[in-house]
């Protein structure tokens, strides 16, 4: 028998607290859905300065953000390496170069990526050279 008041709300707290994450349990999937497991596009991993595509990697600067523009069903990446201060490294692979859209970097295994950088409107000091850096880093 419960000797105070206070002692019974405690205990109807836990037991109201129980039953509700009992009553969730079936709401989480014991497995990886099907549709996680086999999500399109290639593979990408972005580590603290490391980006891999499988087809190039490169390393970025640490505070700089990746932004993957890509659709998943394309299969090739398209993707923006953002400065603190607004400027841009964009990096697109492509099928084909053409001479008459900006830079591009063919990879020892036949990737071809198409290279553009945009300066924020008050660039920092360093982006201009971590930018090249960047780009210089392209591997196959």
């Amino acid at each position: 028998m419960i000797r105070s008041r206070r002692a019974a709300l405690l205990l109807v707290f836990c037991l109201s607290i129980l039953m509700a994450v009992t009553a969730c349990a079936p709401l989480v999937p014991a497995t990886v859905p099907p549709h996680i497991m086999n999500t399109p596009g290639a593979p990408v991993v972005v580590t603290d300065k490391l980006f891999d595509a499988g087809d190039f990697r490169l390393e970025f600067p640490r505070a700089w953000s990746v932004v993957i523009t890509s659709q998943a069903y394309y299969g090739q990446i398209h993707v923006n390496f953002v400065a603190p201060d607004g400027g841009t490294v964009f990096i697109q692979q492509v099928d084909a170069i053409d001479p008459s859209n900006g830079e591009h970097k063919i990879l020892s295994n036949g990737v071809i990526l198409k290279l553009s950088v945009e300066a924020a409107a008050e660039p920092s000091a360093g982006f201009a050279e971590q930018a090249r850096q960047l780009i210089s880093s392209i591997r196959s």
